[in-house]
């Protein structure tokens, strides 16, 4: 491994059985996971890597909790310069936001206590400011009640990091993304990455992030390594193993992988590994006794299956000696580079197209299950190029704030994906601020209806419409993603200026 760069090889020379690769990318296909990538390395190459079509290596992917593990590695590295100690107390550190009256236990919490999310609280406080408009997270959360002892119970808290942010940015006077810039990313070589922030301008911290897959890799194998890169020790060697181990109880499933303990911003694993984990199926998994990494990045609810499937096919395919090059292995490489979510057909195009430029006024919301509260779709419009494309112009609206509209376009391919930039603006409501490509593709059927297939490349976003015209009426269904418990829902558009 030279530079900032992953070296590439065949998986038998380093032990690992092709057999073990196909076993997994089959069991992926069998249970249906809307896998974006996968990466699996061993002693710091990429022995196998794939990414679902239309979704590539150069997609970013939002990291989710990921994120959490790269805020602890930037406390890690605050704490070596000698900025702070775990052991310091959260008041201490951030006296300008304290309430009037703060909590007795709130005066106990520690540095430590937030990164083992043993805050105390028994809800994070975050889960309700985040969605008022004017709220200041610290504070609020700062104001919240803490009913436990700090330090005494496990309680997940992306507030919690959020606050871990805000101690490192009020210390440094950077925000954790500018902080790390030097001391992580440039050394990884990780270029194209955002981090969503918060009103305040804090960065979040336990969310927000955005990578490519190969940074998240590069990111795990610095930690397989002790924090070490190229002879240069980014993360102290003694954070890696105290944010790596066990620092408390989160449960108690020795069949599972979520009750294996936790320690700074990392979930202890089965098999003595650890994880950096996000919503959806975002995984860096390390497996020092392995001397592995793999990397998941999903739009999925059944991240325990998945884990599963990881330890099922590939942890037994990791031997300790060099296999013989073998055709499985040319099977497995072609295998990966054949996968992908295949558009359908693109159907007969039919000159003249009558509902081609019309508006169909709609009423109703669709359902977004785990991603938000839905959105309100005001209008659509449908209209065929020379080529089979579709454009797809909808007018858009939050549920509680109807009287202001915005515009959401994109063009659809004829049976093959079209890769649309710049769709959204980083004010959109209702979508990421930084959301990237949207994938789309078309398909006539032959009963005159279209089928439209939309995925974003950056988020856990997808979504699969049925039009169907009928005289002046547009009967629209959003077949739904059941994975993120989306129900499907019908809509019925009436067309503009109808004489009906």
């Amino acid at each position: 491994m030279a530079g900032t760069q992953l070296n590439r090889r065949r998986p038998e020379e380093a032990g690992v059985n092709p057999q073990g690769i196909i076993d997994f990318l089959s069991a992926v296909d069998r249970e249906k996971f809307d896998l974006r990538s996968f990466m699996l390395l061993r002693r710091g190459e990429v022995l196998a890597e794939g990414w679902w079509a239309p979704h590539t290596s150069e997609d970013r992917h939002a990291m989710y909790s990921v994120s959490k593990s790269f805020t602890s590695t930037a406390v890690g590295i605050a704490i070596e310069e000698g900025l702070l100690n775990v052991e310091d107390k959260v008041v201490d550190l951030l006296p300008h936001l304290l309430p009037e009256n703060p909590h007795p236990n709130l005066l106990q919490m520690t540095v430590h206590d937030l990164l083992v999310m043993g805050t105390g609280q028994k809800q994070d406080p975050l889960e309700k400011a985040r969605s008022q408009k004017d709220a200041d997270w610290a504070k609020a959360f700062l104001s919240a009640e803490v009913e436990n002892v700090p330090g005494s119970v496990f309680s997940y808290s992306s507030g919690a990091t959020y606050m871990a942010s805000v101690i490192l940015q009020t210390l440094t006077g950077q925000k954790v993304m500018d902080y790390l810039e030097p001391r992580l990313f440039a050394p990884l070589g990780i270029e194209r990455k955002t981090w969503q922030e918060s009103p305040q301008g804090y960065t979040a911290g336990g969310w927000g992030l955005k990578l490519c897959s190969e940074d998240l890799a590069k990111f795990g194998q610095l930690y397989l390594q002790k924090g070490n890169w190229n002879g240069q020790q980014l993360v102290p060697e003694k954070w890696v193993e105290l944010a790596s181990s066990k620092r408390i109880d989160n449960g108690d499933d020795p069949e599972g992988d979520w009750g294996q303990g936790y320690g700074y911003q990392f979930w202890m694993c089965r098999h003595d590994a650890y994880r950096a984990d996000g919503a959806y199926g975002q995984f860096c998994l390390v497996l020092p006794n392995q001397e592995a990494v793999v990397v998941l990045t999903s739009a999925i609810s059944r991240t325990k299956e998945l884990l599963n499937e990881v330890w099922d096919h590939l942890l037994p395919a990791m031997q300790s000696a060099p296999l013989p090059l073998s055709e499985t292995g040319e099977q497995a490489t072609k295998m990966l580079t054949q996968l992908e979510y295949a558009p359908e057909p693109a159907g007969e195009v039919v000159t003249g197209e009558a509902w081609s430029g019309e508006t169909y006024q709609l009423k109703g919301t669709l359902d977004d299950g785990d991603l938000d509260e839905g959105l309100v779709f005001k209008s659509i419009s449908l209209t065929a190029h020379e080529d089979g494309s579709i454009k797809v112009d909808l007018s858009l609206a939050e549920p509680q704030n109807q009287s202001e509209p915005f515009p959401f376009s994109l063009i659809s391919g004829a049976g093959v994906w079209h890769k649309n930039e710049n769709v959204l603006s980083p004010t959109t409501p209702g979508f990421p601020s930084d959301v990237g490509p949207i994938y789309a593709s078309n398909s006539r059927r032959a009963d005159g209806s279209i089928h439209i297939a939309i995925r974003f490349a950056e988020d856990p976003i997808s979504f699969n419409w049925h039009f169907a015209f009928e005289d002046d009426t547009l009967h629209f269904e959003d077949l739904a993603n059941p994975e993120l418990h989306q129900k499907a829902t019908k809509l019925t558009g009436t067309l503009e200026n109808s004489k009906a």
